[in-house]
């Protein structure tokens, strides 16, 4: 959302507002669906379009027709606000054939291969940062094999970045002198890490799956007091056509003041100890309005033709329907964010503080988690990165 990119330029996070990123999200993609519009471009590396509806499962489809028919307005492109709270349906990187289009395929051409500057080492684990007082000088390899470069980019993700710098000894001085890390700079690496939670709920139905789309396919975007959304909800199912008929109706909540956090496991060298973000109070009220859109489908008729049936039966609408989902069934939504954020770890070009030689680029960066999906806005970050690197010469 708008709001979002704006919230991070308001906290002094120069060319980071709405109108600064609008652009390269535009220039990232070929919608195959809108073409070029004042928010979709037609000549970008990733295609986008959305399932049509002889793609979408019976369960996808008991659930987009009974939202409609319980009164959630009709959404024909969810990532337009303008049309935003309402009901709609993912929009997704894959080609005219159906065939996923990754960002290594969109970007990784074969004349982007073929470039005399680019070298890709498959299979290679980075094992730490080579750190030369205040410099970063390369990397070493799980291998023992080191390789050194002038600037260093990390990708590694929101939980495997900060677990990389703080194995190097930048991060939190205290947590690295447990671990017995020399401390290079003294940084809130970890500290505050946000992700979109919420309890995913089982249902089961009757007659075969159907369908030939993936596990997310339609969704509701809500927005408790009207106006602001604030949460995603929609069900989640094997894209396979045998097996059990069984699905997940997740339901997560976008904004949150909640902050988990990233630590390093009993030893350095071990994964990294993950802290869920608590969801705080005045999240219950955005997660009981989802609850009481998902009991009246519970209601509807295109639910009871599908024969869908709770696996896990509550009263939806009662008064601690939430919280003991919560307390049961709470999932995420895979978008982990905010661990070495501008502004505490970064600066507004994504430089370590402090550090020469490193850089980060990916979800790690962003100093709140939008209001949404984080795939496009990983890739937003990644080529203003890119290009903040080719006006500063790189090669």
């Amino acid at each position: 959302m708008p709001v979002d990119y704006d919230g991070w330029a308001s906290a002094g996070l120069d060319g980071w507002g709405w109108r600064d990123v609008e652009s390269t999200f535009i220039a990232a993609e070929t919608d195959l669906d809108f073409g070029s519009s004042a928010i979709h471009g037609d000549t970008g590396p990733l295609p986008v379009r959305r399932w049509r509806r002889d793609e979408l499962s019976r369960a996808q489809l008991a659930y987009y027709d009974g939202m409609l028919e319980t009164g959630n307005p009709a959404v024909a492109d969810i990532n337009d606000p303008t049309q935003l709270p309402g009901m709609g349906v993912f929009p997704v990187t894959i080609d005219s054939q159906g065939k996923r289009v990754t960002t290594s395929l969109a970007y990784l051409t074969s004349n982007v291969r073929a470039r005399h500057n680019l070298n890709i080492h498959t299979g290679a684990e980075v094992a730490g940062l080579n750190v030369d007082g205040t410099r970063v000088t390369g990397v070493k390899l799980a291998s023992g094999a080191e390789m050194e470069s002038d600037e260093v980019v990390v990708t590694a993700g929101a939980l495997w970045t900060p677990t990389l710098l703080m194995r190097s000894g930048i991060g939190p001085a205290g947590h690295l002198a447990d671990h017995g890390i020399t401390v290079h700079k003294d940084l809130p690496v970890g500290e505050t890490m946000s992700d979109h939670i919420g309890p995913g709920l089982r249902y089961g139905h009757s007659g075969p799956r159907g369908g030939s789309a993936g596990p997310a396919q339609v969704l509701l975007i809500g927005a408790s007091n009207g106006t602001d959304v604030d949460t995603h909800t929609f069900p989640i199912a094997p894209n396979t056509t045998e097996g059990p008929t069984e699905f997940v109706m997740a339901v997560f909540l976008l904004r949150s003041s909640g902050r988990g956090s990233v630590r390093l496991g009993e030893t350095a060298e071990a994964g990294p100890l993950v802290t869920v973000p608590p969801l705080p109070d005045d999240g219950i009220d955005s997660l009981r309005y989802a609850f009481d859109r998902l009991a009246e489908w519970e209601a509807s008729g295109p639910a009871r033709a599908l024969g869908c049936e709770p696996l896990d039966p509550q009263d939806l609408k009662s008064e601690t329907a939430v919280s003991d989902a919560l307390e049961r069934f709470t999932i995420s939504y895979g978008h982990m964010t905010s661990t070495c954020p501008m502004g505490k770890v970064l600066d507004a070009d994504c430089r370590v503080l402090g550090i020469g030689g490193l850089r980060l680029a990916d979800a790690s960066i962003m100093p709140t988690i939008p209001s949404g999906n984080t795939y496009l806005g990983c890739v937003m970050v990644a080529e203003r990165i890119a290009q903040k690197m080719l006006a500063e010469g790189a090669p």
